[in-house]
């Protein structure tokens, strides 16, 4: 859903395939001119995620562009103009080129930086399977029938005897993608969040009101894509 309201849908649906559903939408809110409120550090940090977009070090040219489609599958932005969407795979590169961590990992999933490049591997060896052309070149159908194999940990393909392709979905590739999308202001203001509470707290508590510097909420009779 975006943020004016306008529901998400794939380049091929029409009208005629949209499911009505009830869609909560936060008009004009824009969590970034509370900025002033947070404390420097917090200031600095959240900023950084919207003006500091790292370049690609890890992954080569050919691994960014599989992930990024990956990535679109999974948190499609195509109602967002290119300068509005918000970066995803530059912050998963700087995780594998940095080694950052969660501090704990499965004991059948190596590092992430070697599980990352493995299920890039795999999920193109998949693609190539099922469908006889890389990921890249696939509808974005089929680009969603590879990934539901993979989600559910029984996808076709040699390398994923190395890599447990149910645990890499949902522990690297979910967990990544959506900690990264959410933990940006763009993201905030689209779901109502209004951001850090420190130091300013909260005021409007067991009400269910929101504070005075957020927007209420407006649910929406509109058309969106089926689950």
């Amino acid at each position: 859903m975006s943020r004016a309201g306008k529901p998400r849908r794939g380049t091929d649906a029409g009208p005629e395939h949209w499911a009505h559903r009830p869609v909560v939408a936060y008009p004009g809110f824009d969590v970034m001119r509370q900025a002033d409120h947070w404390d420097p550090s917090t200031r600095a940090l959240i900023t950084r995620r919207v003006r500091d977009i790292p370049p690609i070090r890890f992954f080569t040219r050919a691994e960014a562009h599989l992930l990024t489609a990956v990535v679109d599958r999974i948190l499609p932005q195509d109602d967002r103009s290119p300068d509005e969407r918000i970066p995803i795979v530059p912050w998963i590169d700087a995780r594998c080129f940095e080694r950052i961590t969660d501090g704990w990992r499965l004991e059948d999933l190596p590092p992430d930086e070697e599980a990352w490049r493995l299920g890039l591997r795999g999920i193109d060896q998949t693609a190539r399977i099922r469908f006889g052309a890389s990921f890249m070149e696939l509808s974005e159908a089929q680009q969603d029938e590879v990934l539901r194999l993979v989600a559910s940990g029984q996808p076709p393909g040699s390398i994923w005897q190395q890599l447990p392709a149910r645990r890499f979905w949902i522990f690297i590739v979910l967990q990544q993608v959506c900690a990264i999308y959410y933990a940006h202001p763009t993201a905030w203001s689209e779901i109502g969040f209004g951001g850090p509470a420190y130091p300013r707290g909260y005021f409007a508590l067991n009400r269910g009101d929101p504070e005075p510097w957020e927007t209420r909420e407006v649910r929406l009779d509109a058309t969106a894509d089926s689950p």
